[in-house]
């Protein structure tokens, strides 16, 4: 008996340190790649930069998907709603702009398909609240295909949807409403 209360406390903990909306995403990639990817693996996150400056990254489909996409935007901030700009390079950024940077991975870590980076887009930020954030995108992107890594010329455009639940650092990220 007492096994068993044990066994059901540690479930009923295991439970409550879940979190409650895992997330959700759909992808749709034509061009050097065509695939169609859904999954329930969006999250946020707060990430130090290369230069000290903190930046927000949205990941969808990281670990277990055929695809995934991350978006960064530099700050420790969500965006309000409305539509950002995709820019290659932060240097492409104009006064007063805040523009998200893409990268979409085709393929898995096992077998990777291709490598491409947001040259032109956007996302849209469609609701924020606290430990979520939803939006919609539709990026073009220029990389390589795995088979030909020195054609970096491939072309894809990705367009999509997420709901993304915060990680273990969005307590450091002050939400703007």
């Amino acid at each position: 008996m007492l096994a068993r209360s044990s066994i059901l406390g540690t479930l009923s903990l295991m439970l409550l340190s879940l979190p409650l909306n895992p997330g959700s995403f759909t992808l749709g990639v034509s061009g050097a790649v065509t695939m169609s990817i859904t999954g329930d693996e969006a999250r946020y996150g707060l990430t130090p930069a290369s230069e000290g400056s903190p930046m927000i990254v949205v990941t969808m489909g990281a670990n277990t998907a055929a695809g995934s996409l991350m978006l960064f935007t530099p700050g420790n901030r969500l965006p309000t709603t409305g539509r950002y700009p995709i820019r290659f390079s932060w240097d492409d950024k104009r006064p007063g702009e805040v523009p998200f940077h893409a990268c979409f991975i085709a393929g898995t870590v096992e077998r990777p398909l291709g490598f491409f980076h947001g040259e032109s887009g956007w996302v849209t930020i469609t609701g924020a609240g606290e430990g979520w954030v939803s939006g919609e995108f539709e990026i073009q992107a220029r990389g390589f295909l795995g088979a030909n890594m020195d054609d970096e010329n491939q072309w894809v455009t990705v367009r999509g949807t997420f709901q993304a639940s915060g990680d273990s650092t969005v307590a450091a990220i002050a939400s703007v409403q």
